[in-house]
């Protein structure tokens, strides 16, 4: 806007400030603070996020010197088992002698169930062949009188009486030769799960008896047989040497003079003892010192009984 004096040359100027130029230079200000806070901003998430990825790599790194710190363990001890295996022998080969051939024999196993079969003599004639035949009155028991005697070679006995019983018994190949009594005239066999024998600790209750006439020939037998079903998951059996140290440790085999360990046989046995058709065994192992034999559970490592022979 001009000005101008009545009667004067002079003409001042005057500019209004434009409201416009004025925001212009807020806007400036503001737009220059934002931008100083967002790098300020900026530098500190560089900073946390340097550290943290610090962090990170310090952490694996003490990860795999870790790791390679066990690998290192294990690769220098892996041998530990059988070290303490050879240890232990060492160890109870100082206490008493252990003449046996399977003291580190790893086995599995697991509970099993037994119920007696109830036999049909319509069927036992049909599969069964020169023999005379009947079944007792509640079925569970074969009495088999043999048509001609089959020769015994007592010098190997369980070798001559497989190839009995693969020919003339119902499933002969399951049962194996436990006593063989030369005065009696009689053979005692129990029935096997798996290559065991499974035992009821009562020498008498043989699961098939071989009679013998004064030939040493079979001329009748007696046969009684279990069906049997496994419990349970199998799992790893104490080693016969294990069980002689808890037999040692449990002072139940007095040590001194020249005591020996003679056998370590695994078997089924009915550990509750009951007469009845339904029956639950173990696995046990029958260990036999001198003319002592111990019978040890084989999962729990508890000694079940002892008696002498």
């Amino acid at each position: 806007m001009s000005l101008k004096t009545p009667g004067s040359a002079t003409t001042c100027a005057y500019r209004t400030p434009s409201p416009f130029s004025s925001r212009r230079g807020t806007w400036k200000s503001a737009a220059s603070g934002s931008g100083s806070q967002f790098r300020t901003r900026e530098r500190r998430w560089r900073m946390d996020w340097s550290r943290t990825k610090t962090i990170f790599i310090i952490t694996f790194m003490l990860l795999n010197i870790f790791l390679g710190y066990q690998l290192t363990l294990k690769q220098q001890h892996g041998d530990l088992p059988e070290l303490a295996s050879v240890n232990l022998e060492s160890r109870l080969s100082e206490e008493i002698d252990i003449n046996i051939n399977n003291e580190e024999v790893e086995e599995e196993g697991g509970m099993i169930s037994g119920e007696w079969r109830v036999f049909e003599e319509v069927f036992l004639n049909q599969s069964l062949e020169e023999q005379n035949l009947s079944v007792s009155d509640d079925g569970l028991e074969i009495r088999s009188e043999l048509e001609s005697p089959y020769s015994l070679v007592t010098a190997n006995i369980q070798a001559s009486a497989d190839a009995f019983l693969q020919e003339f018994v119902f499933r002969g190949e399951e049962y194996e030769v436990a006593a063989y009594d030369e005065e009696e005239g009689r053979v005692g066999l129990y029935q096997t799960y798996e290559g065991s024998k499974i035992d009821e600790y009562e020498r008498e209750a043989f699961h098939l008896e071989l009679e013998l006439n004064d030939s040493g020939e079979i001329v009748q037998y007696t046969q009684r047989y279990l069906t049997i079903t496994a419990t349970g998951e199998e799992q790893e059996l104490l080693t016969p040497l294990e069980v002689i140290d808890i037999l040692l440790q449990e002072n139940q085999v007095l040590v001194g003079g020249e005591r020996e360990v003679s056998a370590a046989e695994l078997g089924y046995y009915n550990l509750l003892e009951i007469d009845t058709d339904f029956q639950i065994f173990a696995p046990v192992w029958r260990i036999t010192v001198d003319d002592d034999t111990y019978f040890v559970d084989a999962l729990r490592g508890e000694i079940q009984t002892s008696m002498s022979n």
